[in-house]
């Protein structure tokens, strides 16, 4: 009997320990799967652009193509900035082929694309660069980066508008490169016999994939804004992609747009259009840097652009603190798990898991009030039917807002995709001439007022505010009747629904504010002619002066409701201060030419949870920089003075007067009654 025992014992050892194994295994994973610290397993990749099918015939094709751009204007270095606005010499020694590196998160790369044959399969994309005195290199380093890192299957078509560059010959020297995107017959105004034998060179038996190009070449300057229109009516693939011509497409960028499209299905209130992360190249260095996933695209009430946070990505210093405590735990545990990376374990039974987990944060596309550049991907069918970019704006300016607008209005949705990047040139200036004579302040401004005009509603006084320059430019209200017209068919909804549910960021003046815009006396407005904010600048006073109204740069002033102060809109605040005796001249002068109107830094931004400022002094000098409106006086609170202006140009403080309209001053929007 105890033989039986024992033998039955030992027969039960086995599975016993087979399951204790099981358990320890187990609870391996768990730790592992829930502290392990998985970001030192995201290694930045160099992908290469595709070394393998670029051949040295190609690169010498390209320096010759480059090479045989015809003598511009620029002669020195500093021509060749002003020309280009970005360092041309270095673009050229690049050329056409660099690697980039892989600024994507690492869980972008553990993504699998929910994307069905069948929608694949209806996924032809066309691809519009419109151009203007495009440098050569930085244009082909466009189409070959494009060429690339697209997958075949969806690159239907290349099209290449140039709106009368000086280079006439440039397109047709392009399709007479013998480079495998060009070797195919073209759909094109400039296509001849000679470029479509091409295709029966050496390449016409390349396994390499080919592109249909299509060109257009503008007779006159027509802008770029209808250089993209012309281009969507030559387009025939599912989607149309906009893209700048001094841009690199980074690896894997267009299937998380494809995906993201596919998934919203092109519906009302679905996602209708998206656009890719753009990653910064340096203009002088054309180093491509990484660009923050955690930005979406907004504008101010003057209508321009800027790049604003998403509403989630600001963590409060209690959700900092945790992750800290958290990435601490982390490191303890992922050193005594470290030996499980020996063996590969860490990527194909723990981090995948937990990289599908956390991607929702990293990788997950996100909405956006609109977007940046005109880089954006939508379908054709969408973009015809809110038909396209405003033909009624002109050469450039305001037209990603007013499409951003018309899109979410009238039932669309805009999305940046963080696992698509593009490189992308910012300019700091623009290097072309406007047509007409016109300049780029005058034509922006004649653009953001048909905005204004046609989306914005009431809130359109808003902008009239910010802008008052804008009232006196003329525009054709007969055409505008067209957009409303439009309004009215596709049933878009009021500019209030867009505040209220896609950018509520956009807070109202009211909120913050007594009144803002313009501070005009008379016919003349306060002007600030630079930025110093040394009060002990003898010269400080010369800063404030009051000019023409009529100015396309005239400083706007907000009145603070909380806290009082007079604030420019290059940030600095409007501040009294007393003046030294012994350079006061005392005849029969008042208590008030001891003071002296200046701009100093606002005080007191950096406030407690209570409102209270930390510091006596800075409590002392906001006392300075709070004034009162008292009917259409100008109040300073700490010395009881009025701003006044008594001479044509001269801003100073001193007793008020009833009556006196030199003391008089008006905000372009005043928000309480006076």
């Amino acid at each position: 009997m105890k033989t039986k025992t024992r033998r039955w014992s030992q027969f039960l050892l086995v599975p016993i320990a087979l399951l204790l194994l099981t358990c320890l295994f187990c609870c391996l994973q768990f730790i592992e799967y829930e502290y392990a610290d998985f970001a030192s397993y995201e290694q930045t990749q160099v992908f290469p652009s595709t070394a393998d099918r670029v051949r040295v015939a190609d690169v010498i094709a390209v320096h010759e193509f480059i090479a045989s751009a015809p003598p511009t204007p620029a002669r020195s270095q500093s021509d060749l900035w002003e020309f280009y606005h970005y360092n041309v010499r270095r673009s050229n020694v690049i050329g056409a082929f660099r690697a980039l590196p892989d600024t994507r998160d690492g869980s972008c790369n553990a993504r699998s694309l929910r994307q069905t044959a069948a929608q694949r399969t209806h996924s032809r994309i066309s691809v519009i660069v419109a151009f203007h005195n495009e440098a050569r290199s930085a244009l082909i380093r466009t189409i070959m980066a494009l060429y690339l890192r697209t997958p075949p299957r969806y690159l239907h078509e290349l099209i290449l508008i140039d709106d009368c560059s000086e280079d006439v010959d440039l397109l047709p020297a392009l399709l007479r490169l013998k480079l495998p995107p060009f070797m195919r017959n073209f759909s094109s105004p400039l296509t001849t016999k000679s470029s479509v034998t091409h295709s029966k060179s050496s390449y016409a038996t390349s396994p390499l994939p080919q592109v249909t190009i299509k060109t257009a070449r503008n007779a006159r300057r027509s802008g770029v804004i209808e250089s993209r229109n012309r281009g969507a009516r030559l387009a025939t693939g599912d989607y149309l992609l906009f893209l700048d011509s001094h841009c690199e497409v980074n690896v894997g960028w267009l299937e998380p747009l494809l995906e993201r499209l596919a998934e919203g299905g092109g519906d009302s209130d679905g996602v209708v259009a998206v656009s890719p992360v753009l990653d910064s190249i340096d203009a002088e260095s054309l180093e491509y840097t990484e660009s923050s996933k955690n930005l979406m695209g907004g504008f101010d009430w003057n209508l321009h652009f800027h790049w604003i946070p998403r509403p989630h990505s600001a963590q409060s210093k209690q959700q900092q603190q945790q992750g800290q405590r958290r990435q601490q735990s982390a490191q303890f545990i992922n050193a005594k798990t470290a030996y499980l990376r020996q063996y590969g374990w860490e990527g194909h039974r723990f981090s995948g898991a937990r990289i599908r987990r956390d991607t929702n944060n990293a990788a997950k596309a996100f909405k956006s009030p609109t977007f940046a550049g005109g880089i954006f991907m939508i379908s054709r069918d969408w973009f015809f039917k809110l038909n396209g970019f405003n033909p009624l704006l002109e050469t450039w300016g305001g037209e990603s807002i007013e499409f951003s607008i018309k899109l979410w209005l009238c039932g669309g949705q805009i999305e940046i995709v963080p696992c698509s990047r593009v490189g992308h040139i910012f300019r700091k200036q623009h290097p072309f001439r406007f047509p007409n004579g016109s300049d780029s302040q005058t034509t922006y401004l004649r653009n953001s007022k048909i905005i204004a005009e046609t989306w914005l509603d009431a809130y359109k006084y808003f902008f009239y505010a910010s802008k008052p320059a804008a009232k006196l430019v003329p525009v054709n209200f007969t055409d505008i009747q067209l957009s409303y017209q439009l309004k009215s068919a596709l049933n878009c909804r009021p500019f209030s629904w867009y505040l209220l549910h896609v950018f509520p960021q956009l807070k109202l003046p009211n909120d913050d504010f007594i009144a803002f815009g313009t501070l005009s006396s008379a016919e003349l407005c306060l002007q600030i002619t630079n930025r110093a904010t040394n009060i002990d600048d003898d010269h400080q006073a010369s800063q404030l002066h009051m000019s023409s109204c009529f100015r396309s740069d005239v400083t706007h002033w907000y009145l603070h409701r909380r806290n009082s102060q007079l604030q420019a809109s290059s940030g600095a605040c409007l501040h009294v201060v007393q003046i030294p005796k012994r350079s006061t001249l005392l005849t029969s002068s008042t208590r008030a030419s001891h003071f002296r109107v200046v701009l100093q830094s606002c005080v007191g931004q950096d406030a407690d949870e209570n409102g209270r400022n930390h510091s006596e002094n800075e409590e002392a000098e906001n006392q300075s920089q709070r004034w009162l409106r008292r009917g259409g006086w100008l109040v300073h609170q700490q010395t009881q003075l009025c701003l006044d202006n008594p001479l044509s140009d001269v801003l100073v403080v001193s007793h008020c007067r009833n009556a006196a309209p030199s003391q008089l001053f008006r905000f372009a929007m005043e928000l309480q009654r006076l």
